[in-house]
């Protein structure tokens, strides 16, 4: 969804173009909350009514879009998904186009001329106006149009974050998996949504929520409107442990008379507190309950449950051969979401490959297990010869993901269209050879000449396929920061791809932790701390030994470490707490106050 690797001098992809929610605001004559009377697949015609008028009025007669995706008389997946009755959106309408928010998801229809509405062409940057609740939505827009700020989530295109793999590796239509930030909207903002990429007017951070949102969803918890009570729960799993205070409440929704509150509690639970037998029951009868937007809802939110689902997943693998398309779907969805965890989904999975309709998401859920799929699927390599570039490009993804020498024939065809694609097309490139690692060494030269006007791109590329050395001490680094003039952007860049790499990088990582406490370490950047989370057990056992040794000088480098290291770090708070007690003098003390914070942060 978002355009990755985009800096100041290259191509900013959809964000350059994106408008800000104000500007669609602007631009409709009317907006009202609406909500799903029935889809009729046959006939691919959505029927919308209006429940309540957010700008001007709409009139009481039914709203009906054809919905058909372009050349097809099939539904679009999306929609599918989100389109049972009663399901809300906002609807924006002005002359010849009406836009329709999902909440975590957009579409639009144009005028086909004789009063009706046709499916148009897929708008991938409304995402960056907004990301979240129906119901946030439709609050900020009330809020922004009586002259108020509203806090409102997008997509991510600003917080901390210049360099984004959410496109590369199709995240945008996975809410678990895509990255939100929170920003300031009102009537002064303004239309291009890169004028407020990283503006500290508009930019709160990153996330649906912040901490000090916990007592507004702790009272929505109890709202009477179930919708509201799950999307509370489901923000909650924002916060992390954060949001600890919350668990009782979320145990009681437990027995909540709603389904998806029920779920969306659990889901939270299981991610707050993976250990959580009450709320693996709740998910597991939703898994096998007879009626299927019931099943279809406990295996979105078993997607949800992070590492707590593990449990699951054998009631969730029967499910993709459920006799209802959706709830197939949502199970191959959820096998997305969790990644290597659902490794022994994968026989399961391979066979949807054959399936047209579910290829695409198929080869997602082998790409997200990753390495647990091999030996890559000969089905999956007969993909990259699809006439459809979307099958290509999930057949690529998922074999950069899975790698391994049977990658290869993914290496062969990435070089054999790096010429004359565009600027996001090489960055994506750039991705998945970077995650095919050292199998994709034959490409180097081809990354080294792929013409991108960001020099740090192609190096940081070329680093992440050896794996070999610490990307600070790379050959050439300096002289590449010194052409493109941007340190920022050169840390966010190797912070993306040491992010993705993770456990490739464990034997890096490990060595790093090692020769911080040996004290043979070269200068370290701040950023480049970073790398000891791609071996995290190791890291913090490695340094919270070194936190009681009787060389302060070595305390030091464990602490600074450990602050530096990222979310990682967690683990480690106990023992740094420890030593905070025993500080011998008020400049170490200091340093381990901050180190706290820093992991509690």
């Amino acid at each position: 969804m978002l355009a990755i690797l985009c800096a100041a001098n290259c191509a900013h992809a959809y964000v350059d173009l994106a408008p800000t929610l104000v500007k669609i605001l602007s631009d409709s004559q009317k907006i009202a909350l609406v909500e799903v009377v029935q889809l009729n697949h046959e006939q691919h015609t959505l029927t919308l009514k209006a429940v309540r008028d957010l700008k001007g009025k709409l009139d009481s007669s039914p709203i009906e879009h054809d919905v058909a995706a372009s050349g097809s008389s099939l539904v679009t997946r999306a929609i599918q998904q989100w389109a049972e009755p009663g399901a809300r959106g906002v609807l924006f309408v002005s002359r010849a186009t009406e836009l329709l928010c999902l909440g975590e998801g957009w579409y639009a229809v144009r005028s086909s001329g004789n009063g009706g509405w046709k499916l148009g062409a897929d708008r991938a940057d409304l995402p960056l106006a907004y990301y979240g609740s129906v119901s946030g939505l439709a609050d900020g827009i009330t809020r922004i149009l009586a002259g108020k700020d509203a806090v409102l989530t997008t997509v991510q295109h600003g917080a901390n974050d210049i360099a984004s793999f959410d496109l590369a590796l199709n995240r945008a239509s996975l809410p678990g998996l895509i990255r939100v930030q929170r920003i300031r909207a009102n009537l002064t903002m303004p239309a291009m949504v890169f004028s407020v990429s990283a503006n500290p007017a508009y930019l709160i951070g990153t996330g649906r929520v912040g901490e000090e949102d916990l007592p507004s969803l702790l009272a929505q918890l109890k709202d009477p409107d179930a919708t509201i009570r799950a999307e509370s729960a489901d923000q909650l799993r924002d916060l992390g442990h954060k949001a600890d205070s919350a668990l009782d409440a979320l145990d009681h929704l437990l027995n909540d008379p709603a389904p998806r509150v029920r779920f969306s509690s659990a889901s939270t639970l299981l991610c707050l507190k993976p250990a959580n037998p009450k709320a693996i029951e709740v998910l597991a009868k939703g898994l096998t309950d007879p009626n299927l937007t019931v099943r279809r809802d406990a295996a979105q939110a078993t997607g949800r449950s992070g590492l707590g689902a593990k449990p699951l997943i054998e009631k969730l693998v029967p499910l993709l051969k459920d006799g209802n398309e959706a709830v197939q779907v949502s199970a191959l969805q959820a096998i997305v979401l969790l990644g290597p965890i659902a490794a022994s989904a994968s026989p399961m999975v391979v066979p949807l490959l054959d399936n047209t309709n579910m290829c695409i998401d198929a080869a997602d859920a082998l790409g997200r297990i990753g390495p647990g799929a091999r030996p890559i699927p000969k089905r999956l390599v007969a993909m990259l010869s699809s006439d459809q570039k979307a099958i290509q490009l999930a057949a690529v993804r998922a074999m950069a993901q899975i790698g391994g020498k049977e990658a290869h024939p993914a290496v062969a065809f990435l070089v054999s269209k790096m010429k004359g694609v565009s600027e996001t097309d090489l960055y994506n490139t750039m991705v998945y050879l970077a995650l095919l690692g050292p199998d994709a060494a034959e490409a180097i030269p081809a990354v080294q000449n792929s013409g991108l006007v960001n020099p740090i791109i192609p190096a940081a590329t070329v680093w992440a396929i050896k794996a070999d050395s610490y990307p600070w001490q790379t050959s050439g680094f300096i002289a590449d920061l010194s052409a493109f003039g941007s340190f920022d952007f050169a840390a966010k860049t190797y912070e993306a791809y040491m992010r993705e790499l993770g456990e490739r990088l464990r034997p890096l990582a490990s060595s790093l932790a090692q020769s911080i406490m040996d004290g043979t370490a070269s200068e370290i950047p701040t950023w480049g701390y970073k790398l000891l989370a791609c071996a995290p057990n190791e890291s913090t056992s490695k340094l919270t030994a070194y936190l009681g040794d009787t060389n302060i000088a070595v305390r030091e480098r464990a602490a600074v470490a450990i602050g530096y290291m990222g979310p990682a770090r967690l683990p480690a708070k106990d023992q740094v707490a420890g030593a905070l007690n025993k500080a011998a003098t008020e400049p170490e003390r200091r340093l381990l106050q901050w180190c706290l914070r820093r992991i509690s942060s």
